[in-house]
């Protein structure tokens, strides 16, 4: 049979592109933990879709070039079935899975979270209170998720791990606006230490988004004996960049602002874990700009 130049041509370059480092699990340097569902975001009226988001998001990194060499792999937690009958229940199990993966999976240098909603937070910060008793959370967001609500949905993560955790816990919340969050959502976190700097705080302070680092050092100084965290919901990104979300922002972050965000958190902070939320494939445009914006990103943890 005739062989096909073009395919052999292709597979030649997949062994130069991160596919071809994808590993088992266990012995991965880095590890996508997938949330591929969108349960807690149509608990919070939000459009449905954002469970299609981490296969997205890693059919275009996995097309990337590899150049530190780097294996990756990607494990999935999510029991949407679960979630449905019984949310609460559903948080806990998910809870219990990331303790048993935490204290099996100690060679793995990074740890990447793709929602799915941004319920999906909520379990991780359990399960890794119960190893770190000090815990600093980066949101990059346009909301607070930090709304009273009577149940559990993705609009509600950080009030709940704030009003159950164990130790010292600090959110900072980053590119807020004013016109995202009721009077209620923004309401004390109680033990927990909550810093919000809007959208036009950061604007002002950074001399329209030219002079970030001052700003990061004097925000989020370093802690040696802190577990830095940095959470994107991808709707605090513009428009521009990301269509793909239940709420577009018509004045969000730039793309620059949030990549030198993460490489404050990668380099200064030590920072292990990353997660990336409420990205909506079926709102984004044939090019797959919000899937390639939220890749690079990915691509900057995983080259440090």
């Amino acid at each position: 049979m005739k062989k096909d130049p073009i395919l052999e041509n292709a597979q030649s370059r997949d062994n130069e592109r991160l596919v071809h480092l994808r590993n088992k699990p266990s012995m991965a340097h880095a590890l996508f933990i997938k949330f591929p569902s969108d349960i807690g975001a149509i608990r919070n009226m939000g459009r449905r879709g954002s469970n299609f988001a981490p296969e997205a998001i890693i059919n275009v990194f996995k097309k990337l070039s590899s150049h530190t060499g780097e294996t990756w792999s990607e494990i999935e937690m999510t029991d949407s079935e679960l979630e449905l009958e019984d949310f609460q229940f559903a948080q806990i199990k998910t809870t219990e899975k990331l303790t048993i993966l935490y204290d099996g999976f100690q060679n793995v240098k990074k740890f990447i979270y793709l929602g799915g909603g941004h319920d999906h937070i909520y379990p991780t910060l359990k399960a890794l209170n119960k190893f770190h008793k000090k815990i600093t959370v980066l949101n990059i967001d346009a909301h607070l998720d930090t709304r009273i609500d009577d149940f559990h949905n993705s609009g509600t993560p950080f009030r709940q791990f704030a009003n159950d955790f164990d130790g010292e816990f600090k959110l900072i919340q980053i590119g807020i606006h004013d016109f995202a969050n009721t009077k209620s959502t923004m309401s004390d976190l109680g033990r927990a230490k909550e810093i919000v700097a809007t959208y036009d705080d950061l604007r002002r302070l950074t001399q329209n988004f030219t002079q970030n680092r001052k700003v990061f050092e004097r925000m989020i100084p370093f802690d040696r004996e802190t577990l830095y965290i940095f959470s994107l919901d991808a709707d605090a990104l513009e428009s521009g960049i990301m269509e793909g979300v239940s709420a577009v922002n018509h004045r969000g972050l730039p793309y620059d602002f949030v990549e030198e965000l993460l490489n404050y958190a990668i380099n200064n902070l030590k920072a292990k874990h990353f997660g990336i939320y409420e990205y909506n494939p079926l709102y984004d445009n044939l090019s797959q700009k919000g899937a390639r914006s939220l890749a690079s990103l990915i691509y900057q943890v995983i080259d440090s």
